[in-house]
């Protein structure tokens, strides 16, 4: 299974995903604080916590985490943001049921969710 993907698309024009494959939802969980999620728009519902660390220090720390405890996770060439799989679900929101997906459909979703988040993420 794949561990980790590191996307590089600098210089590219246009995004090859449709944009409204995917969209994000957020969370106040907790007062005070926002959670990000990037979520698939379909079967099989895949979600993406969206990190954006202060500074490379917060990232780095992220990522060595990440790789101890052998996460899922997206990384950019030109972005400090991190994608952090956290699964699937029944439905679009991520406090609905957990269901299992085909690695080979996570492993082709992924790198689009990457892509495009890329292009819709929205630098804050």
């Amino acid at each position: 299974m794949l561990n980790h993907i590191s996307i590089d698309v600098t210089n590219v024009k246009e995004c090859a995903v449709p944009q409204d494959k995917f969209r994000i939802n957020n969370y106040s969980f907790t007062p005070g604080a926002t959670t990000e999620d990037l979520v698939h728009n379909s079967t099989p519902f895949i979600h993406l916590q969206i990190l954006r660390p202060k500074d490379d220090e917060q990232r780095d720390k992220a990522i060595a985490y990440f790789k101890e405890h052998h996460k899922q996770y997206i990384t950019f060439a030109d972005r400090k943001e991190v994608l952090l799989y956290l699964g699937t679900t029944k439905e679009a929101y991520i406090k609905s049921s957990v269901t299992p997906v085909e690695i080979d459909e996570l492993n082709n979703l992924l790198p689009q969710a990457a892509h495009w988040f890329r292009f819709y993420g929205y630098e804050k």
